[in-house]
This record gives C-alpha cells, structure tokens and sequence, in this order.
C-alpha cells in the first residue's frame, strides 16, 4: 500500500473510531464524573469527554491577489480530541486532525490543496487556582501567534509551554514556543509563514524557538475602566517585537464608546537573520487608534487607524515581520483587510469602518470596508477592501452546526481588475 492510501486509511479509520466514540457519550455515568476534579486515577480516564470540530470550507478567487489567476479549491476534514477528566489540577488532551481535498479548479488554494492526517492537538494541562501550565501541542492567543483557524479545515498549532497567571484582563504569561503546524500541514516544524509561502521568498530563515512575556492588568474607575496589556516577544536570532494595547471604556455613556491605542515596534537581535536574508535590518515601528461604539444594543460600529512608519534602510522599508501571521491574519492591528494582511502590505496608513449586528436568534452579520494608502512608498499604491459577512448557528437538533459567509472585492490603484473573493463554511463543533 503507498504512503498516499496508507495515510487515507489511516484518517478515515481514526476519524470513524472517534466518530463513534462521540455516540456512546458519555464515557462514564458515574456521579463522581460531575465533579471538578476526580477522586482518583481511574475516574481520569473514564470520565473524560471527546469534543471536536467537523468542517467543509469552500474558497473561490478571481484576480487572486492582482496576480491574473483564479482559484478554486473545495475541502472536508476538521479535528477530534480526547480529553481526560482533571485529577490532582491535572488533565490530558489527545487528538487526531486531516483534511481531503473534494474539488479544484485550475489553480489551487494552497491551504486546502493537500490530504493530510496527523496528531494535533497533545498536551498536558495544570492549573491550581489562577495558575495554569499547559506543555504540548497547543492553540495559542498571543499577538502575532494566535489560533487562525477558526474559519479553516484544521488548527493553526504551537508546540512549547505556556505559563499564566490570573483571568483575561488581569495576567502574567510567558511561553516558550519550539515548533508550529499551520492549518495546511500535518507536521510541527522549525519553519515559519515566510518559509511557507511560495509566492515570496522573501525570507529564508529557521526559527528554533520563541519566547514571550506578556503582562495584563483592568482598572475600574466609578464609571469607565481602563484595560492594559504589554508583551515582549523575542523570535531568536532574527528580532524582539513588543506590543502594547491600551482600551478605555465609558459604560455609563451613551453609545457606549471605547476608545483604544496600540503601538509595536521590532529590532534585530542574535544574527539577525532577517537581515542575512535580505541585506536590510529589521526596524519596524506602528501606530494606531480605534473607536468602538454601539448605537443600538445590537449594532457595533468600528472606526480604525493604523500608521506603519517608511524606513528605507530597514527589512521591507519598515513592516513589521510577523513569522507566523504572514499572509494568515492582521491580528492585532486595529486597522486590517480581511483578504490581506496590514503588516504585509509594506508601510502607509490603514483605514478600516466596520458594522456589525447580531440578526434575530442564530444569526450574525456584518460589512466592513478597508482603505490603505502606500503612496509615500515606492510600490505608490492604494488599495480599497469591501467585505460583507455572516454567520447562522442552527438550534435543537442541529445544535453545533453553523453556516459561514465571507464575500468582497479588493480594488488597487493602476489595476483595472479587481480581487474577488468567496468563502463559504460549514461548521459542525461536538
């Protein structure tokens, strides 16, 4: 049998086993299995749970990324994870993950073009009051290195420690990364998005670790609160980037508004290897601003800016190098298209106003249009974004199903076609 049938079999034997495992849910109807923390080793494995997420996403382009091709690429696949019941603060996770592509066109997109089957999501969990210790495979949240596989087949994973200490807003963490598997891969490994990315190689370099520090604390004063966070990210031998976000909320005032500010900045470190690359050392510094308001109960309005400052002598004339963002999410920048990513786009001003309202019971809509002005760079380009999205969460019967909708066109300046993009989703989470 080829490596190609035995790694189907492979997927739909493990997924089918797992499937069934979820039918005869739950694992144990013992009492005992309610509590937080079991009473002894045994109970660890017998109460544990099975959870996942089945899903079929559909991408089609035109004009993708003012390149003259169109893509169209059709997958199915998702995750299923065991996950044992906490003892003594401890808990365990395993979990199997693959996708198979259904349908192409001429051209694929890359994430869902390849089969694959793999472990995902393996790790090992303690917390003890607001401590928590997870060593594994792992799904993060931090700047720059988050979960960006919400709306993909499969889990965007890193694999290290993470350490924190306290709630969402009041926190201190600290990781230590080794590997990472995007959502098209079914292996970690010392690479990056630059290394990944076939259209650009813009960056040649091997990251064998990352470390981050990243502090949090809210304060309520009477009527508005003040949220602060700091982190310090050092990706060895290539850069240190350090981000910093501030949100001031009003919730006694009408409209509620929220105004926040953000900055990062990046500089070379080690041997720079950004700077073995390309000949240009990493000096990145940004900016922004954000509005949030709510007219009604259910209607958020956003206004967002972000400036990206011009260095000629500088890695990519100032942007900020993102090794595991890159062409994947703008995530944190205030101001952000949705097709592309701010910090890849090279430095200029970012605009975005966006609407978005819960609609009736199981549903969720919004738009959101994106200007970005590069004229004071050489590529002199400005490009406009126009997006309009929406989500359906069925009940009852069909509870855990969800239906998703991304839809828009990029225009740029001196193209006279524009990017149109599609991606549909259909979600099914256990």
């Amino acid at each position: 049998m080829s490596n190609i049938r035995l790694k189907k079999a492979l997927l739909l034997c493990g997924i089918s086993s797992l499937c069934s495992s979820v039918f005869a849910l739950p694992l144990s109807s013992d009492e005992a299995c309610k509590a937080a923390n079991v009473s002894d080793f045994s109970q660890m494995l017998s109460c544990g749970t099975i959870e996942g997420s089945l899903r079929l996403n559909s991408f089609s382009t035109n004009h993708a990324y003012f390149a003259n091709n169109s893509q169209d690429t059709t997958t199915a696949g998702g995750y299923i994870n065991y996950k044992t019941a906490r003892y003594n603060g401890f808990q365990a996770v395993i979990g199997v993950e693959g996708q198979k592509r259904l349908a192409h066109g001429s051209d694929d997109i890359s994430e869902l073009s390849q089969d694959t089957f793999g472990i995902g999501e393996a790790y090992i969990n303690w917390t003890q009051d607001k401590f928590s210790v997870t060593v594994g495979n792992q799904k993060l949240d931090l700047p720059f290195m988050g979960d960006y596989s919400f709306y993909r087949v499969q889990p965007f994973l890193y694999q290290g420690i993470d350490m924190k200490y306290g709630d969402a807003d009041n926190f201190v963490r600290a990781n230590y990364i080794n590997k990472y598997k995007s959502y098209g891969d079914d292996s970690f490994a010392h690479r990056d998005r630059y290394n990944d990315d076939s259209w650009s190689k813009a960056v040649d370099t091997r990251l064998d670790h990352v470390t981050s520090i990243g502090l949090g604390k809210k304060f309520n004063l009477n009527d508005k609160y003040l949220k602060t966070q700091a982190w310090l990210e050092s990706y060895e031998d290539s850069f240190n980037l350090y981000y910093g976000e501030a949100n001031l909320g009003f919730d006694k005032v009408q409209w509620t508004p929220e105004v926040s500010v953000q900055a990062a900045y990046a500089n070379d470190i080690g041997d720079a290897q950004f700077k073995q690359a390309s000949g240009k050392k990493v000096d990145s510094t940004s900016l922004g601003a954000q509005l949030k308001l709510k007219p009604t109960d259910k209607l958020t309005w956003r206004l967002a800016y972000d400036h990206v400052f011009k260095k000629d002598n500088a890695w990519g004339n100032g942007t900020l190098p993102t090794p595991y963002a890159h062409k994947t999410s703008s995530d944190p920048y205030f101001a952000q298209p949705f097709f592309t990513s701010t910090q890849d786009l090279g430095p200029g001003d970012f605009y975005t106003t966006e609407l978005s309202s819960p609609f009736g019971q199981n549903a969720f809509v919004g738009s959101r249009i994106s200007y970005t002005d590069l004229s004071n760079t050489e590529t002199n380009k400005d490009m406009y974004e126009v997006m309009f999205y929406g989500f359906y969460n069925f009940t009852g019967a069909l509870k855990g199903l969800s239906l998703s909708e991304f839809i828009g066109f990029q225009k740029q300046k001196g193209d006279s076609n524009a990017f149109l993009q599609n991606r549909f989703g259909i979600t099914y989470n256990f």
